[in-house]
């Protein structure tokens, strides 16, 4: 059941006779400690302010529901009451783009195990407000419920956090702090995509992902309870029980259980049906992240139609490299790394380890990072030459190692817990794009519908 629903069996009663009867609704009791969960009251505190009421004058209030009925009108008619806060990985170091915050009216839904198609556009738990965050992580809620005890989703993808906001004050704004609005650390503040790493000496990601403040317990092997299953390439293992990279990509069925994989360098197959597995399990909404070396996925040697997403050869890799600002989520990305210090000069990044492997992309495929001659960084969206509504896949390919500081011996000794490099942190904005919903790169994203 979701964390959630034991507050909304009275909010699921509409309310029809008003603000009397709205604020006398028990919800009960839930332990809180800090902020993911507590009491959920109607009582606004004794307001006097008017319930949004019908249009026509006709002095009959509205039918409404649940938390429908704590939304007020204020008193000069242009003010509204607010909800402004920042998103925060889970080490509260960085702000993240698109992210979905809401105030839920109704249960929200766990997520059903294994890839599934996500779209945009949908959000579980019927919103009365929504937004998106922005590139600098902020995000603003205009006409919420005021009230204690008033819940809040963050969202991205199957990041979620639901957290309660003590109090919500009536007409003016109320900022919430980053120790709500940061994504969870653990299952026990929320949800983590499943995910799957095949460690590389080179590209140590599970050690990003321990930067970014994802908690040791959640690194397991994959038999084990945690979010994040360690697969061993030529990197680091958890000990003799590690499953070789071969364990994940030669069986579908076993890539199916997985929200994201990645493939960080050197980590690839080396045969046509673990590649086709690959291939059809990103069909199926999967979500893949590969780096250098791992180029045998997406390059000329990949099944069709993976092997039409771009042009392979030589040329320079000199800095500085231009992001692609043509498109809004390249536009965010600019932004963003000049938000995190990633960079001094809007659109532009210096990259270390860098390789000429792709000249160009093709088709659909969409070019992030790149200089005159080579491509550093692409994306596409799976199944590739599909309408868009039907695409609910991912794929990700990066041609410069992303990490540094660990990537050999047992996890997590062997990391470092230095600040992320720049190229670090394109790693992070992209991995947390990679979980996201599921849209076409000119698009401009959106708030999901409110009801």
């Amino acid at each position: 059941m979701s964390r959630l629903a034991l507050f909304f069996p009275a909010l699921l009663v509409a309310c029809s006779a008003g603000r009397d009867d709205a604020v006398s609704a028990p919800l009960g009791d839930a332990s809180t400690d800090d902020g993911s969960l507590g009491d959920v009251s109607l009582d606004d505190g004794g307001s006097t302010l008017d319930v949004l009421l019908d249009e026509d004058g006709g002095g009959s209030p509205p039918t409404c529901k649940g938390l429908q009925c704590q939304q007020v009108k204020c008193p000069d008619g242009t003010t509204t009451t607010t909800i402004t806060g920042t998103v925060f990985n889970p080490a509260k170091t960085d702000p993240l783009y698109n992210a979905v915050v809401y105030v839920p009216n109704a249960p929200v839904d766990a997520f059903k195990p294994g890839v599934t198609c996500e779209k945009c556009g949908v959000a579980s738990g019927e919103p009365i407000v929504s937004a998106l965050s922005g590139s600098d992580g902020k995000f603003r809620l205009e006409n919420v419920p005021v009230g204690d005890n008033i819940p809040l989703v963050i969202q991205i993808g199957r990041w979620r956090r639901q957290v309660v906001i003590p109090k919500i004050e009536a007409c003016t704004n109320n900022a919430v702090g980053p120790d709500l609005t940061r994504l969870p650390k653990n299952q026990k503040e929320g949800d983590i995509p499943l995910t799957a790493i095949v460690t590389s000496t080179y590209d140590p990601t599970e050690c990003i992902l321990r930067k970014i403040g994802i908690d040791d317990s959640e690194f397991t092997v994959n038999t084990g309870k945690g979010r994040i299953h360690i697969y061993h390439g030529n990197g680091e293992t958890l000990g003799a029980s590690t499953p070789a990279g071969a364990a994940l990509w030669g069986d579908l069925a076993t890539l199916k259980k997985y929200d994201l994989v990645a493939f960080p360098c050197s980590s690839v197959a080396t045969d046509a049906p673990s590649k086709q597995n690959v291939v059809n399990y990103a069909d199926a909404g999967g979500r893949v992240f590969a780096t250098d070396l791992s180029y045998p996925w997406v390059d000329a040697s990949a099944p069709t139609p993976w092997n039409g997403a771009a042009t392979w050869g030589s040329g320079s890799t000199t800095n500085p490299f231009s992001i692609d600002t043509t498109f809004p989520k390249g536009k965010a990305l600019a932004e963003w790394l000049q938000k995190v210090g990633a960079t001094t000069t809007l659109g532009q990044i210096n990259l270390t380890g860098t390789f000429a492997r792709s000249t160009g992309v093709l088709g659909a495929t969409q070019r992030w990072i790149s200089n005159s001659s080579t491509v550093q960084h692409f994306t596409f969206n799976a199944p590739v030459g599909k309408p868009a509504e039907s695409q609910c896949g991912r794929v990700v390919y990066s041609s410069f190692h992303i990490a540094s500081g660990g990537g050999s011996g047992t996890f997590p000794a062997s990391c470092t817990t230095a600040a992320l490099t720049p190229q670090e942190k394109v790693l992070e904005f992209m991995l947390f794009d990679l979980a996201s919903c599921v849209l076409t790169d000119k698009e401009v994203p959106k708030p999901p519908p409110v009801k």
